[in-house]
Formats: structure tokens, C-alpha cells, sequence
């Protein structure tokens, strides 16, 4: 008999204990659930750095889908090279077989004549140094810039600007001269500038460098 008193009261402290862990695991599974989820306006959100104003997809107002005020295709690439005068007419082509009036000769004529009034102004068409000033009343006054990597420009039938002399360092675009008189062994086709471009020594035509058009006669 008091063996089954005894077994009665162990199971029943059994259930006691069991009914009590069921009610703890129930107990944290709400809290758990109460803090995770049931006090979500207590959270404050991560700040995006995308949308410092924290708007969300789908709230942009009308103007901000609008275009940025901005040019688009990037900056334009500088050229490199610019003709030697504002002027990019020309009235004799590079390789033109030339019958010049003033010496009666004939000959394939490897420069661009510009045509140009007097005083025009003459440019470097590159960077570089000056190489050559010549003064001379029969073949022309004639500058020549070392542009680098083997390019040289000519400049022919020009008064060079005051104190331009050999050694001297030019800029692209900057004056080097001014188109003189007619005068020389092209003294027949007038005031013009005489413009020839070499590559290691070799003739090369100008217009592979920059925009230059042949003036119809």
C-alpha cells in the first residue's frame, strides 16, 4: 500500500514538472516572438547612403525622373594639330603637278599653298621648336618648327613675328609670322602661304593632320 502511495506522488510531481516546462517554453517562444517582430516601430532603420531622404522605390515625384542639366558624351578630345591659318582654304594640292609662272618650271609640288592676304596671321601648328628662320628675297622667308617624333612644318612667304629666332620654343596656335607680299620664286601666284610637313625627312600631306579644304577656282 504505501509502495503505491509512493508511486503516486512521483508521478504526479512528474506531470508538475513537466506541466511547468511546457509553460516556460511557451512563455519564451512569445517574447521571443513579442521582441522580434511585435515592436518593430521601437527599431529605427539603417540610414541608406543611396537615399540619404529615406524614400523608398516608388516614391520619386515627377522631377526626379527628370534628365540631369548636363552635355552627354564626355568632353571632345582636343586636336592635336590646327591649321596654320584661320583660313583653311587652299588653292595648290600636296602631290599636284605644279607649273610655277614666276621660274617657268615644272614639278610635283609636295606642300599646301594657302591662300591668304597679306598680313594674315601664320600659327604654329604644334607644339615645338623653332629650328630655322631664314630671310631670303628669292626662294621666301621660311620658318621651320621641330614638332617631335620626327614631324617638321614649314612655313614659307611670311615676315616672322619680331625676335623669333632659332631655339626658340612655340605653343600650338601660337603666331609665329604673317603672310608677306608676294614676292620670291612664287612671286606670280600672288600673296599666299607656302606650308609643307615632313615625317623623318620624307613629305607628308598637311591635310592627314588637320582640316584643311581645296578652295574651288
Amino acid at each position: 500500500m504505501k509502495e503505491e502511495k509512493a508511486k503516486s506522488k512521483k508521478k504526479l510531481l512528474y506531470y508538475v514538472i513537466l506541466g511547468i516546462s511546457v509553460l516556460l517554453i511557451a512563455a519564451a517562444t512569445v517574447l521571443t516572438v513579442y521582441f522580434v517582430s511585435g515592436r518593430t516601430d521601437d527599431v529605427l532603420d539603417n540610414p541608406s547612403i543611396e537615399n540619404p531622404d529615406d524614400k523608398q522605390p516608388g516614391d520619386e515625384t515627377p522631377d526626379d525622373n527628370k534628365p540631369d542639366d548636363k552635355p552627354t558624351g564626355g568632353d571632345a578630345e582636343e586636336p592635336k594639330y590646327v591649321a596654320p591659318l584661320a583660313s583653311v582654304k587652299y588653292t595648290l594640292a600636296y602631290g599636284e603637278i605644279y607649273t610655277n609662272e614666276t621660274v617657268g618650271w615644272i614639278y610635283r609640288h609636295n606642300a599646301l599653298d594657302f591662300s591668304a592676304e597679306v598680313g594674315a596671321e601664320v600659327y604654329a601648328m604644334a607644339d615645338g621648336e623653332v629650328t630655322e628662320v631664314s630671310y631670303n628675297d628669292k626662294t621666301g622667308n621660311y620658318i621651320v618648327v621641330d614638332h617631335g617624333n620626327g614631324l617638321k612644318s614649314l612655313y614659307r612667304f611670311v615676315e616672322p613675328t619680331k625676335g623669333l629666332g632659332k631655339g626658340a620654343t612655340v605653343k600650338k596656335g601660337q603666331v609665329i609670322a604673317s603672310v608677306a607680299e608676294a614676292y620670291g620664286s612664287e612671286f606670280k601666284d600672288g600673296p599666299h602661304l607656302h606650308f609643307e610637313l615632313s615625317l623623318n625627312g620624307k613629305a607628308v600631306n598637311p591635310v592627314d593632320y588637320f582640316e584643311a579644304v581645296l578652295e574651288e577656282k
